[in-house]
């Protein structure tokens, strides 16, 4: 009798757990039993009534949603995951998410009329890790608008309509990731990004930069990956990225930098460069001294026609090089690379040219050591003050020497001062 009134109970309690679930669970969604309800792509326009408190992940995303108020999510105050992109939300009130204070991540993104965000529309959000704002309309922000987020993680800012990088960022003493990416960003400045002291990775791809002033990356030094690429920078003064101790990736790839010459000296933890897809055509000899962890370097598709000797000698870790669609002159200039490439266990690709043999015949091939050039030019010497020289151009030969005649002319005419 006992376990069977045991049985009868266990019943009736699961029974009862099944209606519950499924008195909870709105027509139009699918709930699972974890407390995750999906009401994606359900034609919504408001949020359903029939959501339980309970409910600790909920996604609304691809509806109809326009206005969030503050009541709006006043009884989930267990959420910890919401979906809303993909709406057309235009306005968020001030203290739309206040009661959820156990939220760790919110998706807004692709709510393409959302233009401007409340300095209070965060506020209550104490626990929130993850926050995406991608591809929405925002054009400016305010000053306050993320002081409410101490836990924040993650800020996802790409491709929206800001021009400057928002002063925002003051109170984010926990934020590791940042993407300005596809925005309308011109200029950094000294103090742009002053207040990210924990950003380990900056993506900034895909904007209008073409001036960024002398210490603006002070200010980063945990900063482990700095994406620069797809942008308008031209210059890269020596001093530029002062700071970046702990960088490990940099992309500086589609710009229109046209020279290289001691900007990276300084990042001695550097392990990846990119910078392919410029205009590049001078490179200091000295440009990648003191990179000793540096593993993979991409100059593809630049206006590169030889590089100054030495250049690769002091990478020990270098494996990966990548130098195709580049104007090569394979003279005489070029000779130390191809003994250098010759005991180089890494991965080379992309040079492509023909050499001169004996006799002007034509080698079509990377020479081997006992190989010879009939290369009669002296070999280029190491600058003593290595940045402190003028970059090395690889665009143009080297200076011709005197014209013979000339300095008989020369010597006459000391000689002939000198005897009177």
């Amino acid at each position: 009798m006992f376990f069977l009134v045991i049985f009868i109970f266990t019943c009736a309690a699961k029974t009862g757990l099944s209606l519950n679930l499924s008195d909870s669970c709105p027509s139009m969604c699918k709930c699972e039993p974890e407390e995750i309800i999906h009401c994606n792509r359900a034609g919504l326009r408001a949020l359903p009534g029939e959501i339980a408190a309970s409910t600790v992940s909920l996604n609304l995303s691809n509806n109809y949603l326009r206005i969030l108020t503050t009541n709006t999510f006043r009884n989930l105050t267990f959420l910890h995951s919401l979906w809303l992109d993909g709406n057309n939300l235009t306005f968020l009130s001030p203290g739309t998410f206040h009661a959820l204070s156990k939220l760790r991540e919110l998706h807004l993104s692709r709510n393409s009329r959302l233009t401007y965000l409340h300095a209070n529309t965060f506020r209550g959000l104490l626990n929130l890790i993850s926050l995406d704002l991608s591809h929405c309309n925002i054009f400016e922000i305010h000053p306050l608008l993320f002081s409410h987020l101490p836990s924040l993680e993650r800020l996802d800012l790409a491709s929206n309509n800001m021009r400057y990088v928002p002063q925002a960022f003051r109170n984010l003493s926990s934020l590791m990731r940042l993407s300005l990416e596809g925005n309308h960003i011109e200029a950094i400045g000294r103090d742009s990004l002053k207040d990210l002291e924990t950003l380990y990775d900056l993506n900034l791809r895909k904007n209008r930069i073409w001036i960024i002033q002398n210490g603006a990356f002070t200010k980063l030094p945990r900063l482990g990956v700095l994406n620069l690429g797809h942008n308008f920078i031209g210059d890269l003064p020596n001093q530029l990225f002062n700071g970046l101790i702990q960088l490990k990736t940099m992309h500086l790839e589609a710009n229109r930098i046209t020279a290289i010459d001691c900007t990276f000296r300084h990042l001695l933890n550097l392990r990846n460069l990119y910078l392919n897809n410029n205009q590049i055509s001078s490179i200091s000899d000295s440009a990648f001294s003191y990179l000793n962890k540096l593993h993979f370097l991409h100059l593809s598709k630049n206006n590169l026609s030889s590089l100054p000797i030495h250049l690769f000698t002091e990478l020990p870790k270098l494996k990966y090089v990548f130098l195709s669609h580049n104007p090569w002159k394979c003279d005489c200039k070029m000779f130390w690379f191809l003994q250098w490439t010759a005991t180089y266990r890494g991965a080379l690709e992309g040079l492509h040219c023909a050499f001169l043999g004996h006799h002007n015949v034509t080698v079509l091939r990377v020479p081997h050591p006992g190989d010879q050039m009939e290369c009669t030019a002296p070999p280029e010497l190491v600058s003593k003050d290595k940045c402190g020289a003028a970059g090395t151009s690889t665009a143009a030969g080297p200076p011709a020497p005197p014209n013979k005649v000339f300095l008989l002319v020369v010597i006459c005419h000391m000689w002939y001062f000198a005897r009177r």
